[in-house]
């Protein structure tokens, strides 16, 4: 789940969220837009704040796909 698709689907401004994680909303809203890659904390912040729903994979938009996977048994 995207940060994005996170804050929609619960209803949080950056600064509800920010407040959670314990950084300022210029900063999520910098991650959100990919401008920046977050800290190694504000990246856990945000696992944490969201309940596991927004990985650090979702925030770098690193993604397992069939067409680029070694672990297939064919």
């Amino acid at each position: 789940m995207t940060l994005t698709q996170y804050l929609e689907a619960n209803q949080l401004t950056l600064n509800d969220l920010a407040k959670q994680c314990g950084t300022s909303a210029s900063t999520i809203l910098r991650v959100k837009e990919g401008t920046v890659a977050p800290s190694k904390r504000v990246a856990r912040a945000l696992w944490d704040a969201t309940g596991g729903l927004v990985t650090p994979n979702d925030l770098y938009g690193l993604h397992h796909t069939q067409e680029r996977c070694g672990c297939s048994d064919d």
